[in-house]
């Protein structure tokens, strides 16, 4: 297995400051031949706290979509991508229980913490890649996905791949486009016959940008 040479750090979190408390007014209860029902009225100030309220944390998710990343951002979403991709090629998500034959394949019940569903799965990609690079990793027409829902569970049909022995090291420097997105230039060595000796190197390029609203890889694959 290659060396990553780059950090993974923590991003700090965005911290959305709340509204002070809004003025309302009591329900009102009431009988009539009809039956009883309540009555909510809210205050004027209330119903202006609340606006404001919205207002503020629609700037603020603006804001946060719009401003720079730092470095350390970008390297720990393209960390995170990578451990991702892998589970469709490289390592699959962990598996237990008794296999089931579907399409001509076995599967095992995935055995990973929030992941549940095929949604569950789909969701979790959706916050790294954009939707065409998910699309590719779910091809129509494919009699034995990776992973699918056997009775409403996720399966993943097991079994990966070794990294390729012929590269080693891998290093990875964020680029700022003018467009204001971003992109990971990856290089890594490669190795002689005997794997003792780096004779070249191999680049990659993955584009790091914002679509509505969410920084996602638009065009990804494994390095090794």
């Amino acid at each position: 297995m290659k060396k990553r040479m780059y950090a993974t750090l923590f991003a700090a979190a965005l911290v959305l400051s709340g509204c002070g408390a809004e003025e309302r007014q009591a329900a009102v209860s009431s009988t009539s031949s009809g039956g009883d029902y309540a009555v909510a009225v809210v205050s004027a100030p209330a119903a202006e706290a609340t606006a404001e309220s919205a207002e503020t944390m629609s700037t603020a998710k603006t804001e946060e979509a719009n401003r720079l990343l730092t470095e350390e951002e970008i390297l720990v979403a393209y960390d995170r991508a990578i451990t991702a991709y892998e589970w469709f090629d490289l390592n699959p998500l962990p598996c237990g229980g008794p296999v089931v034959k579907e399409g001509g394949a076995s599967y095992q019940r995935v055995q990973y913490a929030g992941f549940d569903t095929l949604d569950d799965l789909k969701t979790y990609l959706g916050s790294l890649f954009s939707q065409e690079v998910i699309d590719s990793l779910f091809p129509e027409n494919t009699a034995a996905p990776r992973y699918r829902d056997i009775d409403g569970e996720l399966y993943v049909r097991p079994g990966g791949r070794e990294a390729d022995p012929k590269k080693s090291s891998a290093s990875a420097a964020v680029e700022q486009q003018a467009d204001g997105s971003y992109r990971i230039n990856v290089t890594v060595d490669l190795l002689d016959e005997d794997q003792l000796a780096v004779i070249g190197v191999e680049c990659y390029a993955f584009p790091y940008q914002n679509i509505n609203g969410r920084w996602v890889f638009t065009d990804f694959e494994l390095v090794y």
